[in-house]
């Protein structure tokens, strides 16, 4: 569509931010994972009554996967992205945007924060509303993609609008629990919505 310079530039485009993404998802996993050695009775002495509970680990599985959502639906656009200066800054500050609320998700410091849920209820709009701002671009630039016409890849434009519609589903989840505040109603809206994903994810592949 814009020419085989312009693809092998997107390309490369591609491979650098996959290696930003990798830093943001490393950095949820050293979350989880010093999460599983308080949890376990092998962190340091300072963090021996510290409550991890299961919200906050449920929050940086749910950042992960949208992550990993967000890659392979833009590497499924990546061909109807003009490659220009303006491209690059764009999904650099969507990745960089999901790198900063990565380190939002787990304390650097848990022994100040006995009690993760606490934590979590300090800072989890920030993270929902910037998981609900890169997914609407998403959903914009493939609503407005199949609006016009372009044949994404070979599905069925129907199927797309399934994909869009699922999509908008999961906004709606995640300004949900934006506004949510008991911990019973967060951990509920945290579950539906890794499920969501997942479900997204096996649908992609049965449609593939």
């Amino acid at each position: 569509m814009f020419g085989d310079e312009a693809m092998f530039g997107t390309e490369l485009v591609f491979q650098l931010l996959g290696l930003l993404l990798g830093l943001s998802i490393a950095e949820l996993l050293t979350g989880l994972a010093r999460s599983s050695r308080i949890s376990a009775g092998a962190a340091r002495e300072s963090d021996e009554h510290v409550r991890i509970g299961w919200i906050v680990p449920l929050l940086g599985m749910l950042v992960l996967l949208d992550q990993t959502h967000f890659w392979i639906t833009a590497y499924e656009l990546r061909q109807y992205l003009p490659f220009h200066y303006l491209t690059l800054i764009g999904v650099i500050a969507i990745i960089g945007g999901y790198y900063v609320l990565s380190t939002f998700v787990f304390p650097d410091e848990p022994s100040r924060w006995p009690d993760f849920d606490e934590y979590y209820l300090r800072t989890k709009r920030t993270i929902a509303g910037g998981m609900i701002a890169a997914n609407l671009a998403t959903i914009v630039y493939g609503g407005v993609l199949v609006l016009v016409g372009f044949p994404i890849g070979e599905i069925p434009i129907a199927r797309h609008w399934l994909s869009i519609s699922a999509a908008g589903l999961y906004c709606l989840g995640l300004v949900a629990l934006w506004f949510a505040q008991s911990k019973r109603t967060n951990l509920a809206l945290l579950l539906t919505l890794c499920a969501l994903l997942l479900i997204i994810a096996v649908g992609s592949e049965l449609r593939a």
